[in-house]
C-alpha cells in the first residue's frame, strides 16, 4: 500500500485528487475524510490525517451511488451542487454566481511549477490526477483515438482537458507555444514524461494569432502521430480552452458510424471573407516592446490558387480520418495548397475546409458533394454573438461559458464545447469536468446513447455490403 512520506506532499496530493483550492481545503478536507471511510470497495492510502483514494482498479464492479458520492457529492471544488447546476437549478446556480462574485472568493488553482514539483515522481503524479487504473471495453481498446493539445499558458487549464480524454490507448501531442514562458514548457514536458503515449511535439512553433504558424503547430503534431502511433483511427485537434462533452467511449460510437469520413465545416459565399486570402498578409510589431508581431494587410494581391481549387472557409478545428492526416503530411497536392495558404489571414481556418470539398484534389474522408453550409459540424459546438445564446461574456464574438450555460451544453450532439477561461466563473469547468468524470467512470454499456441522430448524417460513408 502506496504512503505519503512527506506531509507537504500528501497534503498537495490531496488536493489534486479532491480538485480543491486552498481557500476551500477547510470546507472539504475534513467533511471529505469523515466520509470515506464508509465507502464501499474502495481502499484507501494513509498517513496521519491524509487519504488518497487509490484508482478504480481496485473496484471489481462500479457501483453508481458510490461514483456519485466520490465525484458528485463529496468531490466539489466550492461547496456547491454540480448537479444541481446543470440541470438548470436556478437557486443553486445564483448562488454559484454569488460565490464567485463574491470578494473573497478566489481561485488559486493550480500553478505551472505546481505542475513541475508533481511530476518530479511520476507515481505520485498518476495518483493524484487520476491518470491510473482504468477500465475499457474491448471496442475502447481496438479504436484508439489521437488527439493534439495546443496551449501557451495555465497548464492547468491544459492538463485538466488531457485527463479528461485519457485512456491508455490513445495518443496525445502536446504543443506549447514556443514564446511561452519556460514554466510551462517544463511542466508540460514533466507531464508527457509521466505518461507514455503523451509527448511533446518535435517541432514548436512561435505561434501569431490569425498566422501561419497556428496551422503549422497542428500539422507538425499530425507528423509525430503518424510516425509515434500505427493504430489510431482519428485525429482530432483542440485548444487547451476546450472541453467534452462525450465520454470516449461515446466519441468512438460517433466516430466508427462515420467510417472513415471526415467532420471539417465549410463556408462559402460572403462568409468566406475573400478579403483574408485575396490580398498578401505580412507580419510587423507595431512596437518596439511588443513580444508578438501582428498581421497586416498589404496592397499586393495575390495569384490563383493551385490545382483550379476553390478557397473554402471553415473552423482551425475538425474531426480527421487517419489516411486524411496522412494524405496532408504526405500528399504534393496537400503540400501544394498548403505553401498557397502562407501569407494569408488565419489559413487555419481555410487549409481545412478547402481540401475536404474540393472533389477533384481527392482529399480522403470527403463523402460529401452537397452545399457545405448544410452539412452539420459536429466536431465543436461554439456560441457566437448575435447567433448563439449566451449566458456567460463574449470575447472576441466567441462566448466564455459561464454556469448558467451548462445545462444546454451538455445536450449538445457536438464531441466538444468552446471555451471556457480559468478566471472566468470557474466553477463551470469545474462542473462540466466533475459531469464529464462521473459518466467516464460507469461502464459504458451502462450509459445510454442513441446513435439515430449520427446514423442519418449526410457526410458519413456508407458502410460496404
Amino acid at each position: 500500500m502506496a504512503r505519503c512520506t512527506n506531509l507537504m506532499v500528501c497534503i498537495l496530493v490531496c488536493m489534486f485528487v479532491m480538485n480543491i483550492t486552498l481557500d476551500v481545503f477547510h470546507l472539504t478536507y475534513l467533511p471529505f475524510f469523515e466520509i470515506a471511510p464508509k465507502l464501499k470497495n474502495l481502499r484507501y492510502l494513509k498517513n496521519s490525517s491524509c487519504r488518497i483514494f487509490e484508482p478504480f482498479k481496485t473496484i471489481p464492479v462500479f457501483e453508481e451511488s458510490v461514483i456519485q458520492h466520490i465525484r458528485k457529492t463529496e468531490r466539489r471544488v466550492f461547496a456547491v451542487d454540480c448537479a444541481a447546476i446543470i440541470n438548470g437549478n436556478k437557486p443553486e446556480i445564483d448562488r454559484a454566481r454569488a460565490i464567485m462574485k463574491n470578494k473573497t472568493f478566489s481561485r488559486k488553482g493550480f500553478s505551472d511549477f505546481d505542475y513541475i514539483n508533481l511530476t518530479k515522481n511520476c507515481d505520485t503524479f498518476k495518483l493524484a490526477r487520476g491518470y491510473n487504473g482504468f477500465i475499457q471495453s474491448t471496442e475502447e481498446q481496438e479504436f484508439p483515438i489521437a488527439f493534439s493539445i495546443l496551449l501557451y499558458k495555465e497548464v492547468e487549464q491544459a492538463e485538466r482537458l488531457l485527463r479528461a480524454l485519457y485512456t491508455p490507448r490513445n495518443y496525445f501531442c502536446l504543443h506549447v507555444d514556443g514564446d511561452a514562458a519556460p514554466e510551462v514548457h517544463e511542466a508540460v514536458q514533466g507531464i508527457a514524461d509521466c505518461l507514455y503515449n503523451v509527448f511533446v511535439v518535435s517541432k514548436k512553433e512561435f505561434i501569431v494569432y490569425a498566422g501561419f504558424s497556428r496551422l503549422q503547430a497542428d500539422i507538425n503534431c499530425m507528423e509525430n502521430l503518424v510516425e509515434r502511433g500505427k493504430d489510431w483511427k482519428y485525429f482530432i485537434n483542440l485548444p487547451s480552452q476546450q472541453f467534452p462533452i462525450k465520454t470516449n467511449a461515446e466519441l468512438i460510437k460517433i466516430l466508427k458510424i462515420y467510417n472513415g469520413a471526415n467532420d471539417i465545416e465549410g463556408l462559402t459565399g460572403y462568409r468566406r471573407v475573400e478579403s483574408r486570402f485575396q490580398f498578401r498578409y505580412f507580419y510587423n510589431r507595431t512596437e518596439p516592446t511588443d513580444v508578438k508581431p501582428e498581421l497586416f494587410r498589404s496592397t499586393y494581391l495575390r495569384n490563383d490558387p493551385p490545382v483550379n481549387i476553390t478557397v473554402v472557409k471553415g473552423s482551425a478545428y475538425g474531426v480527421f480520418s487517419r489516411k486524411f492526416v496522412e494524405f496532408v503530411v504526405t500528399s504534393k497536392p496537400a503540400r501544394e495548397i498548403l505553401d498557397w495558404f502562407r501569407d494569408v489571414y488565419s489559413p487555419d481556418e481555410y487549409y481545412w475546409a478547402t481540401l475536404q470539398y474540393n472533389p477533384q484534389i481527392g482529399t480522403p474522408g470527403s463523402f460529401y458533394y452537397g452545399k457545405p453550409e448544410d452539412k452539420p459540424w459536429l466536431a465543436v459546438y461554439a456560441a457566437w454573438g448575435g447567433e448563439n445564446p449566451c449566458q456567460g461574456k463574449f470575447v472576441r464574438g466567441v462566448c466564455i461559458f459561464g454556469v448558467s450555460d451548462l445545462q444546454e451544453l451538455v445536450n449538445k450532439r457536438q464531441m466538444f464545447v468552446n471555451k471556457f477561461y480559468l478566471d472566468y466563473q470557474p466553477l463551470a469547468l469545474a462542473c462540466i469536468e466533475e459531469w464529464h468524470l462521473n459518466r467516464t467512470a460507469v461502464p459504458s454499456h451502462l450509459l445510454a446513447f442513441n446513435d439515430t441522430f449520427y446514423q442519418q448524417l449526410p457526410f458519413i460513408k456508407p458502410k460496404e455490403e
